[in-house]
């Protein structure tokens, strides 16, 4: 009995989510876990139409409807529009993953205003106003929804040259709880995956030393895969976490438990 309450419960057939900043990498991740639980997935892409139109293939071999729409956060007037676009194709939102963002390391003493600014526009600013154009769609709905915004270990964890990274994730965890408050009346529940250090084909030529340094660090042994956020995102958007809302969970392998100091 308990088995199949579950198995329904990750069931997102018929549902419909949108993921954005899922051309490629985390958001892709996240995008296919939801197709494999049957949903259809709109997902959003910046730059790399050639990526998102091979992610909407590959979705969409999954048995769903699948389709891409560009969109530059930082641009707010814009997102009205294409959340008014998704729901034309798709129906309505259920479920909506803030995914999209960028991740520039800069030295503290060399940033300029202007690249401070660019930061919080995309991390900060467009990710309250994605939230509120799709809350603006569930309200309509007036069957709930789920909005799940996507965080950083670095919200908590200072690195010394995403300082102006981790301003904005912290913000984005604030923003979290404090809608979750104000839109709870709705029945929309808005909550935070908090991840660690992502796997990414380009990840040693970044930073190297970073992936060494975090798997010798996370009790779990390994870095973050796109799926361990996709699997979080499930969760969280359906009704086994019905009645959780304005938390961040953090997915990092439990890097951030680690001791400062080897006692042993």
């Amino acid at each position: 009995m308990e088995e199949n309450i579950v198995c329904k419960a990750i069931d997102y057939t018929g549902k419909n989510v949108v993921v954005t900043g899922a051309a490629q990498g985390a958001g892709a991740g996240i995008a296919t876990r939801f197709a494999q639980a049957g949903a259809n997935v709109a997902i959003t892409y910046h730059r790399n139409q050639d990526a998102a139109a091979a992610k909407v293939a590959e979705l969409t071999s999954m048995g769903v409807k699948a389709e891409a729409f560009c969109m530059d956060q930082r641009e707010v007037d814009t997102i009205g529009g294409v959340m008014d676009s998704i729901v034309r194709s798709f129906g309505g939102i259920d479920v909506i993953v803030n995914n999209a963002g960028i991740y520039p390391h800069q030295n503290n003493l060399d940033m300029t205003c202007e690249e401070w600014d660019d930061m919080q526009s995309s991390n900060t600013r467009g990710v309250f106003f994605v939230c509120q154009a799709a809350a603006k769609v569930m309200k309509e709905q007036q069957n709930g929804g789920a909005i799940i915004n996507v965080s950083s270990i670095n919200a908590t964890c200072p690195s010394d040259t995403l300082v102006h990274y981790g301003t904005s994730k912290a913000a984005v965890e604030f923003l979290t709880k404090g809608l979750a408050h104000d839109w709870g009346k709705y029945g929309i529940r808005v909550n935070c995956i908090a991840p660690g250090l992502i796997d990414a084909p380009m990840l040693d030529q970044w930073v190297p030393g970073w992936r060494e340094s975090y798997c010798e660090r996370a009790p779990l042994g390994r870095l973050v895969s796109p799926e361990d956020l996709g699997n979080a995102a499930i969760f969280l958007g359906s009704p086994l976490a019905s009645f959780i809302t304005g938390q961040i969970l953090t997915v990092d392998g439990g890097v951030l438990m680690a001791p400062a100091f080897n006692w042993n």
